[in-house]
């Protein structure tokens, strides 16, 4: 449930004043965090302060309402000015809000109920489906594998599962999608696979297009490769170790503030739950366990989908000793 308002959110520290009152709480595992009997205000989401959020447990399930403060200043007015400054915008800045309101409200508590009841982790990467089974695309935030993944989709053949966020469950892996973010150069540098995108209209941060992909694979798929990208000067394709593969999908979780906002909520839903208590610490090396690793040194090319295909599907395969489906 989300609750709109206008304005700026109470002062931090006055309860009420159409915020949460955190009535017949018992504890404050942290200082923004009022727990009661089956229920929880949560008072200040450190990366989003204009969002509060109540937890109550409802039978088997958890009911989470957000209370939204939209404004585009301190002080009224400054809020004045800054709405008649855009006030042909107004529209547009409450849709961005929303999409960040969605995580939180929903895909959040989704992701924490698929890790707690049915065994699924998010890991920062992306998937896609190949001859071999499914590829996944793992490194740090902005180390290119959004854009390997759509050059490897020059092949029809192919589906994406998603390019930021997967889950996995040890074995397999399953699309946790959302839109597509590249630039222009990244998009020439897809080539093929770029014309499978459907642009959205939107633009985000860092002169970023919106897009889906014209087909997402949506059904769990079996883990083919687990391949670490990095950007380098020269070419490096080599196989990895389970500790050492491990190791880097728990570094790119850390780096990835997006997997952080996630844990930081499960913690949370776990305290007002009564869940037990997951260490998702050794998921990584229950995935690494399974499949092969590679390291992939992703070099300046002209043509990525061909050396998409000839080095690193290739490369693949040779590992796998030859065998395709």
């Amino acid at each position: 449930v989300l609750e709109w308002c206008d304005g700026a959110p109470p002062r931090h520290g006055a309860l009420g004043h159409g915020g949460y009152t955190p009535v017949d709480w018992t504890h404050r595992p942290d200082r923004d965090l009022y727990v009661g009997d089956g229920v929880a205000h949560w008072l200040r989401i450190d990366d989003f302060p204009d969002l509060q959020v109540r937890l109550a447990m409802r039978g088997e399930g958890i009911e989470v309402t957000g209370r939204h403060f939209f404004h585009l200043a301190m002080g009224p007015r400054m809020e004045g000015l800054q709405r008649l400054r855009h006030r042909g915008d107004l529209d547009a800045l409450r849709g961005r809000r929303f999409s960040t309101l969605l995580y939180y409200l929903f895909y959040h508590p989704l992701l924490w109920w698929l890790s707690r009841g049915a065994g699924w982790h998010v890991l920062h990467g992306g998937a896609v489906t190949t001859e071999v089974g499914a590829v996944v695309l793992a490194g740090m935030p902005g180390c290119g594998k959004s854009t390997l993944s759509v050059a490897m989709l020059a092949d029809r053949k192919r589906a994406m599962l998603s390019d930021n966020l997967v889950l996995h469950d040890g074995r397999s892996v399953m699309a946790c999608p959302e839109l597509l973010l590249l630039d222009e150069g990244s998009r020439r540098l897809a080539g093929p696979g770029a014309e499978r995108l459907v642009p959205t209209g939107e633009q985000r941060v860092y002169a970023r297009d919106a897009y889906r992909v014209d087909e997402v694979q949506m059904k769990p798929q079996p883990v083919a490769a687990l391949i670490h990208v990095e950007r380098a000067r020269s070419f490096r394709m080599k196989p990895l170790g389970e500790k050492e593969s491990a190791a880097r999908l728990r570094a790119a979780n850390r780096m990835a503030k997006e997997v952080r906002r996630i844990a930081i909520m499960a913690e949370v839903l776990d305290v007002v739950s009564g869940a037990r208590r997951f260490d998702e610490t050794d998921a990584p090396d229950r995935l690494a366990a399974s499949v092969p690793s590679f390291e992939l040194h992703v070099p300046p090319v002209e043509d990525l989908a061909a050396f998409a295909e000839e080095k690193v599907l290739g490369e693949i395969v040779r590992g796998l000793g030859g065998r395709r489906s």
